[in-house]
């Protein structure tokens, strides 16, 4: 598939939410501005209290595709998202968080191939940079990326409060599950994220995403939770899933099969990329020792 998209009439809009991200949406504004396959790209700044709007902006007369939209005030991250959608034109959403680090057009190609293909309904860019904090081996945080491409018309039938915040991931994807549609991961060994133990401090950054993971699961509840176990498939492993969507007696076995999978894949990450860091590993070296085949 080339940059630009292989079949014309399907538009795709790619919509990055940003707050106070000055220092980082550069990244994402160079390579998502220069991939020939957005019909538009929108900013929605959610009320930045410092550049980001000023900063986004400078990059339409390069890219005539971006417009930037100032909110007055914050709206938190479902807010945003469905402002960015109610603005999309009809066809394929991108959303892309503003401060992705290593973000290549490879990445979102790897993004919208399978929606535009029909093979899935939506997919979700899996970061290395999620499986190297303390809590990486779990494996978890790859089903809550804001890397997503999707149909906006499935996303149109989300019931979804503009107060979800960052509720938005677990309710989006447990609605895909109960309709019984198809959410893959895609691991991408050179994406990374500024977390926000480094945007606050550890402590604190610490603090909130302990916070934030418990409001998930009580909002998913457990049973909800663990449903993205096995039916958000991962895309090396797709064969096992597509076995236990389509053999209901064989699903015990396959199901602790698929939950052992998962916490191997995730502690062998977690150390791996983690030695990786501590030896500074050059990140090309890395990419191939950590890359996993398409199946």
């Amino acid at each position: 598939m080339s940059d630009s998209d292989p079949d014309e009439k399907i538009v795709v809009t790619c919509i990055i939410p940003a707050f106070n991200e000055e220092k980082n949406i550069s990244r994402v504004l160079t390579v998502a501005t220069t991939y020939s396959g957005f019909a538009e790209i929108l900013v929605i700044d959610d009320g930045s209290q410092d550049k980001t709007t000023a900063l986004a902006q400078s990059y339409q007369t390069a890219c005539p595709a971006l417009r930037v939209i100032t909110l007055a005030r914050t709206n938190g991250k479902a807010g945003v998202i469905k402002r960015g959608i109610a603005e999309a034109r009809d066809g394929i959403i991108v959303t892309l968080d503003a401060d992705l680090i290593g973000l290549t057009h490879e990445n979102i190609r790897s993004l919208i191939s399978p929606v535009i293909d029909r093979e899935v309904d939506q997919t979700v860019l899996d970061r290395a940079g999620d499986h190297t904090p303390v809590w990486g081996w779990t494996n978890c945080a790859k089903y809550f990326g804001g890397e997503r491409a999707f149909w906006k018309k499935d996303f149109l039938e989300i019931d979804m409060p503009d107060s979800s915040g960052y509720l938005l991931e677990i309710i989006n994807n447990l609605h895909y599950i109960r309709q019984g549609m198809t959410i893959r991961t895609i691991f991408c060994w050179n994406l990374y994220t500024v977390h926000q133990f480094n945007k606050l401090d550890m402590i604190t950054g610490t603090r909130n995403y302990i916070r934030m993971s418990i409001s998930i699961v009580r909002a998913a509840t457990i049973r909800g939770f663990v449903r993205q176990f096995f039916w958000i498939e991962y895309r090396n492993m797709r064969g096992i899933f597509s076995l236990y969507k389509r053999h209901p007696l064989l699903r015990p076995v396959l199901g602790l099969i698929i939950i052992l999978l998962h916490l191997v894949d995730g502690v062998s990450l977690f150390v791996l990329l983690n030695a990786l860091k501590m030896i500074k590993l050059p990140l090309g070296l890395a990419g191939r020792l950590v890359r996993r085949p398409a199946t």
